[in-house]
């Protein structure tokens, strides 16, 4: 069995009621005797326990393969934000498979005739995760029709792709870890099984499929943070993505590694609605946090944030070497919340 404990920070919740009475004496019997009402005292918060995977049966990827690298990556990240591990499907093997199949076969930089990096206008998404019934190879249209194609029952399916340029998993893993979207993706709560398949291209191209038969559920009290308390090998900037979570940076040169810094972000429950009050990244020796942007569902341009998230990018690359002091105020359905963490970047 693989496991893994779960190391998020808990957050500690103080609730203050102040009742402030006077009243006054006197020798004269006349004198008017004060009266302090009642003090009404809120019922404890009540905590929904979690219900979640801390362990899950050992793959059956060859140990030494990149599919097993990637998955154990995984499930040590969220880990680390103190989220359910995901279990092994072979449906979503075959589902990731299929599909990684069909976009070698018809990505122009495999020979084939579809830019994959353009946009389906049906859906709004990129042709990567499209597949068109006239082409060869197809399964499905979307992931879930592509799942239920191969007998994988559910109502809940989501599709990644990364690319290890001949790395490994760990570059292909940090490639969405070290992005906006695509880390929020990685930090769905209820996901609970995985799929996954490698190419052998020259862009190393991994597609992963993740589904959720039995959803997991954190506790009604969840928070976690990435990168996590004390985590150490922390990246220096914000990955590129599509679609772009910055509207005033370019991804067609080298915005994203000069004009930002790796990504902090925190989660709570899903559903809930996270506010923030103040958010900041402070650099070892400074007395001033980093200038950087927030971003939330709120301000979000392409609105693909839930309610429950808000990351932090600082406006210029982090320093190799350098301890970073995280502080976060907020509510969380309107009970404040405070946060502060550290962590250290990569040499």
């Amino acid at each position: 069995m693989m496991k893994f404990k779960p190391c998020a920070s808990a957050v500690a919740v103080v609730l203050f009621l102040v009742a402030c009475g006077g009243g006054g004496g006197s020798n004269s019997p006349s004198a008017p005797i004060a009266t302090v009402p009642p003090v009404s005292v809120p019922a404890p918060l009540v905590v929904t326990p979690a219900d979640i995977q801390t362990s899950v049966p050992t793959f059956t990827y060859a140990a030494t393969s990149e599919e097993h690298k990637f998955v154990t990556l995984y499930n040590q990240f969220r880990a680390q934000v103190g989220l359910g591990l995901l279990a092994q499907n072979p449906q979503l093997d075959k589902t990731a498979a299929n599909h990684l199949a069909y976009v070698l076969k018809n990505d122009v930089n495999t020979g084939g005739a579809i830019n994959m990096n353009t946009v389906d206008p049906v859906t709004g998404r990129a042709w990567f995760h499209i597949e068109q019934g006239d082409k060869p190879l197809f399964t499905g249209v979307q992931e879930l029709d592509r799942a239920k194609s191969v007998g994988y029952v559910d109502t809940g399916v989501g599709e990644q792709g990364a690319f290890g340029g001949g790395k490994g998993a760990a570059v292909a893993f940090d490639s969405v870890a070290s992005t906006i979207y695509h880390r929020a993706g990685l930090m769905f709560e209820a996901t609970s099984e995985i799929g996954i398949a490698v190419g052998q291209d020259r862009s190393q191209t991994f597609v992963f499929v993740t589904g959720n038969q039995k959803p997991q559920v954190n506790a009604s009290d969840y928070l976690g943070t990435y990168p996590a308390a004390n985590q150490t090998g922390v990246g220096l900037h914000t990955g590129v993505e599509w679609p772009n979570p910055f509207s005033d940076l370019s991804t067609a040169n080298a915005d994203f590694p000069t004009k930002t810094g790796y990504p902090v972000s925190v989660v709570v429950k899903s559903g809930a609605i996270l506010e923030v009050l103040s958010f900041t990244l402070t650099e070892a020796g400074s007395a001033s946090p980093l200038d950087a942007r927030l971003l939330t569902q709120a301000n979000d341009p392409n609105r693909y944030l839930s309610s429950n998230f808000a990351f932090l990018a600082a406006k210029a690359p982090l320093k190799t070497s350098t301890i970073y002091t995280a502080k976060f105020s907020g509510r969380v359905n309107n009970v404040v919340v405070n946060q502060e963490w550290q962590f250290t970047t990569r040499q």
